[in-house]
């Protein structure tokens, strides 16, 4: 499976109201884009959707922390020219 393939498959789930399956996608395409910054931005941010859809405190206080210290931290580790 791909980043893509990952993000459509949590989409997804979120729409069908399965938001705990949306969070487990989120995450597996977290570890597959975490070295694209946009990639990995992208899947902290549907992960806090996710989690903001099941009200779940805990997981949505994980991700706004992540989501920032990512946003603050985080290079860009693609290579030049890929």
């Amino acid at each position: 499976m791909t980043y893509d393939d990952e993000m459509s498959l949590g989409r997804d789930a979120l729409l069908c109201g399965e938001w705990l399956t949306a969070y487990a996608h989120f995450g597996k395409a977290h570890g597959l884009g975490h070295d694209v910054r946009r990639q990995h931005l992208a899947a902290h941010r549907a992960c806090l959707r996710a989690a903001w859809a099941g009200r779940s405190p805990g997981r949505i206080g994980t991700q706004l922390f992540l989501l920032t210290w990512a946003f603050v931290l985080e290079r860009d580790r693609t290579p030049v020219g890929a």
